[in-house]
């Protein structure tokens, strides 16, 4: 649905428009608007004539097989006004789960590359030109990825929209384009409310008034109701709530302290997971739910029903795919794997995410009920979360590596790019040459099995200048597909079809050789006659694994789109490794203050307490200051037993009160760390709300994935009576009591992992020495803050080499080419919990080879029990037994080589072997 934009109206400053030609990707600080800026109507290219210098693409084999697509232009459903039911949303973001935490730390520490990811995302002329963001109301609890911070702890607590990312994300994707629609929704929710109605309004009105008065940001949507509630009397709760929230919005709209029109907030209903037909069915039969809902959003599905017909044609809501995937394994890997599909076929590929946004308008499965999507969610947009979180990756960039600046950007942005070059915001859907088909799958359609996926859009008809129309095909097949496109009712006969193609590398070719390339013009091969009506016949071709883009507009919507060349969406940074010793006093005095809505601000002010490079799993760690000039701020667990966030439960009993219980968490680093010593000075909090609560403070090492708990490997815990643990899994390896122990003094607890051996010190006395004679050790990864819920102060956190050990390793993924494997292989597309979800599976007699430079290697994985001949340097081969180990646990490992090049292989002898990747030790 387009409105008219009111974002930033007389609050955030834009640079002239006369700035824009001139800006690059390379520019460091925030850019001006590009959304208007260049709109030429390609007039000096002719209506029939070609642009110059392309070759026209003809089909001249009598053996193909043509398959009709008619576009007629007259095919658009419209209301008995003329206007249209349905207009192009595209693709927006999901801010959500603290995907997007290390935005804040890209921004710091290299603003370059935080503004490349930024433009990258939302520019509509050289970017993906991301249309919505929808940002979660957090809670202090894991939503699935990590905690969203909470904007208010408390009833009395002002709201605070700098913590966490998700604001600052809306607000600078708003300095690039100001006509990007806005929305929050909650997954939990802060324990203070109760879930009483009244006080959630409060969290939410008092959060939508600070965006206003922090970043001058009015939203245009709200989602009231929590994300994909299920059970069907919280449903009908929710609806209740979602209506009354609209009624008091409203009202407050009129109150004499409102920011802006509130009424104007459209309000989306129930956000619901694959059930939208029934909620649409909620909101049929309640009559003030019709008046104050304004559209259905509903998460991974592309079918519709009867109930989201009438809601879509009776009373015109537009219908939102209002949480989907973007693509979760980048072309290099799947390439390396499944050279057929070319990197950008297969499940969760490019190809696939096309033909997702496609299906769901019209899925032939639907019938004559389809969805009748018009707008696609990506949660998230952007990784900007640590590797190993849970469900990364899923993007279209990663942005894991704030201290170097290195991000990656693929292919997710150049499938947007097929959309939202050639098909602007409110471009009207042609009905018979729109949708898909195939079986249905999970949140799509399975691979392989369709015959046809195609988007076709026009220019408004109302809108001035000659008629412009384009059509998206996306094929994740591998079978190349060849349509006679039939033409009437669009505007001058014999009008050039321009071509964009998205496939595989060409042998020797880089892997994204041929993205978003134009490769011609189609010109029509005949007239034809249907219903007495002539239409121009072109003959298109679609490879198999592709996505092609034919439009009228030979350079895009905006008059500048160009070819993709080989690295465009490369960073200038390298992917270096956070570098040892490490140190974080959380004071950050050497970082200047900036102006943030008018005020100037220090670094912690503009983050709300943010500290470095950290990212909550639960719980919330945030910076605070303090009477003691030793430690004048110190990082602290915010939530105690009063205040910890109520859970997002939709997917247990449904219950909306059920508060956190999971240890509160942070973790932070680089988890190419191998040997180091992690050390932080600590102080309990000894107020005592709850007793049955643990009161402890934990440090951990090697953490590598999302697991709960510890969430790194080995921790060492500390509690207030003075007991301590040294835990390896969250099981208890060592234990003791420290006499006479001081629960209000500072403390200073060490954890060092020097290979297998694992030791923990408090106040420089040794704890424990615990050596993992364990087949399944993990040996490498980042370091973890953990806590109870109590208000525990941490400071003076450092990470440092242990002497004589290596720190640094590089990750080589299974799927990488520098790996061989010359006996054969089975390729698994695994869960988030494998490093880049990819997995290799070898049987007996199978092999594995690397060349590589270094000191030592692992091999980690998920594996069954096998026995390997392991070869370093041509010499004779070691058999090693290899036992059952778990998610990015290691099988083999192997240090003492000296600094220079190697090459081992590994042979299967017996068993199943499963390789996730390998980690390369360098130096000393």
């Amino acid at each position: 649905m387009t409105v008219p934009s009111r974002h930033l109206r007389r609050r955030v400053p834009v640079l002239a428009a006369s700035t824009v030609a001139v800006l690059s990707l390379a520019f460091v600080g925030p850019p001006a608007p590009s959304a208007a800026a260049v709109r030429p109507a390609d007039e000096t290219i002719s209506a029939t004539t070609p642009e110059a210098g392309l070759r026209e693409l003809r089909l001249d084999d009598p053996s193909i097989d043509w398959k009709e697509v008619v576009v007629d232009g007259g095919d658009v459903e419209r209301r008995p006004d003329g206007t249209a039911y349905n207009l192009f949303g595209g693709f927006g973001s999901v801010s959500c789960n603290n995907t997007s935490n290390l935005l804040l730390d890209y921004k710091e520490e290299n603003p370059r590359a935080y503004w490349q990811i930024m433009r990258m995302l939302f520019d509509p002329v050289k970017g993906a030109g991301l249309t919505h963001i929808k940002v979660e109301l957090g809670a202090d609890s894991n939503s699935s990825s990590g905690a969203e911070p909470a904007t208010k702890r408390s009833a009395d607590e002002p709201a605070n929209v700098l913590r966490g990312a998700g604001f600052h994300f809306i607000a600078d994707a708003l300095r690039i384009n100001p006509d990007i629609e806005v929305e929050a929704l909650r997954w939990g929710e802060p324990s203070w409310t109760g879930n009483d109605w009244t006080k959630r309004y409060q969290w939410y009105k008092e959060t939508i008034d600070a965006a206003y008065d922090t970043f001058g940001v009015e939203f245009d949507w709200m989602s009231p109701a929590q994300n994909e509630v299920r059970h069907a009397d919280y449903q009908v709760s929710e609806l209740n709530w979602t209506v009354q929230f609209a009624k008091w919005l409203a009202r407050d709209a009129a109150a004499p302290d409102a920011r802006y029109d509130y009424s104007q907030i459209k309000i989306v209903a129930l956000d619901s997971y694959r059930d939208g037909n029934n909620v649409a069915g909620r909101i049929l039969a309640n009559p003030e739910a019709l008046a104050n809902v304004d559209a259905l959003g509903f998460h991974y599905d592309i079918e519709g029903g009867p109930n989201v017909t009438r809601l879509n044609k009776e009373y015109g809501m537009p219908i939102l795919y209002s949480e989907g995937i973007a693509p979760m394994i980048d072309p290099q890997y799947r390439l390396a794997a499944e050279p057929a599909r070319g990197g950008v076929g297969g499940t969760v590929s490019a190809a696939d995410i096309a033909d997702r946004f496609i299906n769901a308008y019209r899925w032939s499965g639907a019938g004559s009920d389809p969805a009748h999507m018009t707008t696609f969610l990506f949660q998230p947009a952007v990784s900007a979360m640590y590797e190993g979180t849970q469900y990364s990756p899923k993007h279209l960039i990663r942005a894991s590596d704030p201290w170097s600046g290195y991000w990656e950007g693929d292919v997710g942005i150049v499938t947007v790019r097929h959309f939202h070059q050639f098909i602007d915001h409110g471009w009207e859907y042609i009905e018979g040459a729109t949708g898909g088909d195939g079986t249905k799958g999970d949140g799509g359609t399975n691979v392989d099995t369709s015959t046809r996926t195609i988007l076709t859009a026009r220019k408004p008809a109302s809108a001035e200048g000659r008629p412009e129309w384009t059509q998206v095909h996306a094929n994740n097949t591998l079978t190349d597909r060849y349509f006679e496109v039939k033409v009437a009712d669009l505007g001058k006969r014999s009008r050039p079809l321009y071509a964009w193609e998205t496939r595989g590398p060409d042998a020797g070719e880089s892997y994204d050789a041929n993205y978003f390339q134009k490769i011609g013009y189609y010109a029509p091969v005949r007239s034809e006659v249907i219903e007495g009506v002539k239409h121009d016949v072109y003959r298109v071709r679609v490879p198999a694994s592709s996505i092609v883009t034919l439009s009228t507009l030979p350079r895009g919507v905006h008059g500048t789109t160009v070819s993709y060349r080989p690295g465009d969406f490369a960073p200038r940074a390298r992917d270096e490794i956070l570098g040892l010793p490490y140190r974080d006093d959380f004071e950050y005095d050497g970082y200047p203050t900036k102006v943030v809505g008018g005020r100037k601000m220090t670094y912690l002010e503009r983050r709300g307490g943010t500290p470095r490079y950290t990212a909550d799993q639960d719980g919330a760690f945030e910076v605070v200051a303090t009477n003691d000039r030793r430690h004048r701020h110190v990082l602290q667990q915010q939530n105690h037993a009063h205040n910890r966030g109520y859970l997002w439960n939709v997917w247990g009993d449904g219950r909306q009160n059920v508060p956190s219980t999971a240890a509160p968490s942070t973790v932070l680093g680089d988890h190419r760390w191998a040997d180091y010593t992690a050390t932080v000075d600590f102080r309990l909090d000894l107020v005592d709300r709850d007793t049955t609560l643990a009161n402890f403070a934990g440090l951990g090492v090697r953490q590598v994935y999302a697991r709960g708990g510890d969430q790194a490997t080995y921790a060492a815990r500390v509690h207030e009576d003075g007991r301590w643990e040294l835990r390896q899994l969250d099981t208890v390896v060592a234990s003791g009591t420290v006499a006479s122990f001081d629960a209000g003094a500072w403390h200073t607890l060490s954890v060092s992992a020097r290979g297998n051996v694992i030791s923990a010190t408090l106040d420089r006395v040794q704890l424990a020495e615990h050596v993992d004679t364990s087949v399944n050790p993990v040996l490498t990864g980042r370091v973890a803050l953990v806590s109870g819920y109590y208000n525990t102060h941490y400071d003076n956190l450092a990470v440092t080499p242990v002497k004589g050990h290596t720190w640094r390793s590089e990750k080589v993924d299974d799927s990488d080419p520098r790996i061989a494997y010359p006996d054969g292989f089975t390729f698994v597309r695994a869960g988030f919990a494998h490093f880049n979800r990819t997995q290799h599976v070898l049987g007996a007699g199978q092999s594995l080879a690397l060349d590589f430079t270094g000191t030592g290697l692992n091999l980690f994985g998920a594996t069954g029990a096998a026995t390997l001949e392991v070869r370093i340097d041509g010499r004779t081969p070691n058999t090693v037994q290899v036992g059952v180990v778990g998610t990015r646990q290691t099988s083999y490992w192997l240090r003492g080589l000296s600094q220079r090049h190697h090459n081992v292989t590994v042979r299967v002898v017996s068993g199943t072997f499963t390789l996730d990747g390998i980690d390369v030790l360098s130096g000393r």
